[in-house]
């Protein structure tokens, strides 16, 4: 698939206004047939977050599995690469989180116009590249939102729940953006949630960019 589609999400980077690319980030749904979607998923249910996240997140090795039992959900992974994958070593290194967009979701009780919204669930960035900033600007406009548009061409907003006491989730989705709309989810098990919300924003502005390698 070209680096430019919006299964892959990526920013155009020509035209008056265009925006600052954010080097090699793109994220690649994960419900079509191609050799580099068939390598991720081969990848994907090795990823791990960290140990005292695991009460918040569910890892893809769970949630992809139910992302594909139900039409609704569009899993996507999150790659650190511009060429295309085309081995499994590479692939390793280039894999670097997960998501899922959901059409229907919990949606009916954390907005109000659910017709009209999206939700992102059971994000992550794998242990090894969290604290690099990749997470807010996977979760960024123009990035996540060319995602969205692609597959709900009609939404206008985008939900999350992100749980009490993960604060490292929260901060990286307000720096993305998103902010509490009032209501609060009671997720069983995983506790009860603050939902987060901001418009989808499709045009041209500015991409957070990575920091510099150290």
């Amino acid at each position: 698939m070209s680096a430019n589609t919006p299964e892959q999400a990526e920013p155009r980077t020509t035209g008056p206004g265009a925006p600052e690319r954010v080097p090699g980030l793109r994220l690649v749904r994960l419900d079509r047939t191609t050799p580099e979607v068939a390598l991720l998923r081969e990848v994907l249910p090795r990823q791990r977050v960290a140990p005292d996240q695991r009460r918040f997140i569910d890892e893809a090795v769970h949630t992809l599995p139910r992302a594909d039992q139900d039409p609704a959900r569009h899993p996507y992974a999150v790659v650190l690469n511009d060429g295309p994958l085309t081995d499994r070593a590479t692939v390793l290194r280039a894999c670097v989180g997960f998501g899922v967009i959901d059409r229907v979701g919990q949606l009916r009780a954390l907005v109000d116009d659910p017709e009209r919204a999206v939700q992102l669930r059971a994000f992550y960035i794998a242990l090894e590249h969290q604290g690099k900033g990749i997470g807010r600007a996977a979760c960024s406009a123009p990035l996540l939102d060319l995602l969205v548009a692609a597959i709900a061409p009609d939404a206008t907003e985008i939900a999350l729940c992100v749980n009490d006491g993960n604060d490292m989730g929260e901060r990286t989705y307000r720096a993305a953006g998103f902010t509490p709309n009032g209501r609060r989810h009671d997720a069983g098990e995983h506790g009860t949630q603050s939902v987060l919300t901001r418009p989808v924003e499709t045009g041209y502005h500015p991409v957070p960019q990575l920091p510099e390698p150290r």
